[in-house]
């Protein structure tokens, strides 16, 4: 039985990471709250993983100086506890923000390999990179570090990333077909659980950049209505007249990761498949 800990009481993801690693059995799973100081009383030993999920992300932060104490500080200071304590391993829930990346119409562009550089724009971004840098540092064979830096994360109970692609297809009357290869990095909350469960189950570490696949922003809205008409000429008109419309790029703009980076463990993490997924979403 591999104890372990989950960083996070009540946040959706780390519920639902804990759940998933109980359901595959051989783990103790506990989960912690970082709020205040209490987990610096907390007993590590024996522990021999934890998985930090708990951070501020855009949508919750109160302030600019958020990110830097709890995403950095904070992962700071419980790296240090873990690794005195002799825990083994430490899952570090990161950002493709840390590439600084902008979608961009221009699919090549838009595309995050291995020769991409960490240059991040965002203070949330910084403050992911830099926990990341320090993680590195300290890391060593008795104490191996998994980075974990994910796209938009979408699921039953998140369905915001997929919402913008539905309300596109429903206000026009026939769906564009433009910049078809402009792909999007996104994954399904169940196929990141299973890639966190195969990071501990193997005791992998480095650096893992997952996504669902290569989907651009007309598979999606095609899949969703699929019997609505499309339209190369609509398409060929928003490629050549409004590629610079900021509501064109944030529609269409390409931000993906490349195949190199995204086939960890030969892409056995990915358990469910993109298009049924987004069908339950919108099931009456």
């Amino acid at each position: 039985m591999k104890n372990i800990i989950v960083t996070g009481e009540k946040g959706k993801l780390s519920c639902k990471v804990a759940n998933w690693l109980k359901l595959k059995g051989g783990f103790d799973v506990k989960q912690i709250s970082l709020r205040g100081n209490d987990f610096e009383n907390a007993d590590f030993n024996g522990i021999e993983c934890i998985i930090h999920i708990a951070g501020v992300t855009p949508q919750n932060a109160k302030s600019e100086t958020d990110y830097e104490e709890v995403n950095y500080s904070l992962t700071k200071r419980l790296a240090d506890k873990a690794k005195q304590s002799g825990v083994k391993q430490f899952v570090f829930i990161s950002s493709m923000a840390v590439y600084g990346a902008e979608q961009s119409i221009c699919g090549l562009k838009g595309m995050v390999n291995r020769d991409t550089a960490l240059l991040p724009t965002s203070e949330y971004g910084k403050s992911k990179l830099k926990a990341e840098k320090y993680l590195q540092t300290i890391q060593n064979a008795d104490f191996l570090v998994s980075i974990i830096r994910v796209p938009s994360v979408f699921d039953k109970e998140k369905t915001e990333y997929i919402d913008q692609y539905k309300y596109l297809a429903e206000k026009l009357p026939v769906i564009p077909v433009a910049f078809t290869r402009n792909y999007k990095s996104f994954i399904n909350s169940d196929n990141l659980c299973e890639l966190i469960y195969l990071i501990v189950k193997k005791i992998y570490s480095g650096v893992v950049c997952p996504d669902d696949g290569k989907f651009s922003a007309f598979d999606i809205c095609r899949f969703i209505y699929p019997n609505k008409p499309k339209s190369k000429v609509l398409g060929k008109l928003i490629e050549l007249s409004m590629k610079n419309n900021s509501r064109i790029i944030d529609y269409y703009g390409a931000i993906y990761y490349s195949e190199e980076l995204t086939n960890v463990f030969d892409g056995e993490y990915r358990i469910k498949n993109t298009f049924e997924t987004i069908g339950t979403l919108y099931e009456k």
